[in-house]
């Protein structure tokens, strides 16, 4: 299950260009997909499966690791932002701004090193 690592890691890559690029909707996406990829990546090394769930609040409790929830507990107003854009990107008229992106971006690449 290396290719969730992987794929994350390439979706934040992705996130950070889009971000250079302005695409703040786009950024978006990629950092749900970024979180929601890692931390299935954590709960299969962990329990050897993940659930079919896009729900980063239920991934982040599911790990039973006191310091990711934690992580989501203290960064809750901006992982919230990045788990409605999982829908909000794609089928809704919105743009984000470049603070939030900005914020997600950097909340990303701080929950990077926990896939090290």
């Amino acid at each position: 299950m290396e290719f969730l690592k992987k794929n994350a890691l390439k979706f934040l890559s992705e996130a950070e260009e889009s971000f250079t690029k302005k695409d703040y909707n786009m950024m978006m996406f990629f950092i749900e997909q970024f979180f929601q990829l890692s931390l299935k990546y954590i709960l299969y090394k962990k329990y050897g499966e993940f659930p079919k769930t896009h729900s980063l609040k239920l991934l982040f409790e599911i790990t039973g690791d006191k310091e990711l929830i934690n992580f989501y507990r203290e960064n809750l107003d901006t992982l919230r932002e990045i788990e409605l854009s999982y829908i909000a990107s794609r089928y809704l008229d919105v743009e984000y701004s470049e603070r939030i992106a900005k914020e997600s971006l950097e909340l990303a690449k701080k929950f990077k090193e926990v896939l090290r």
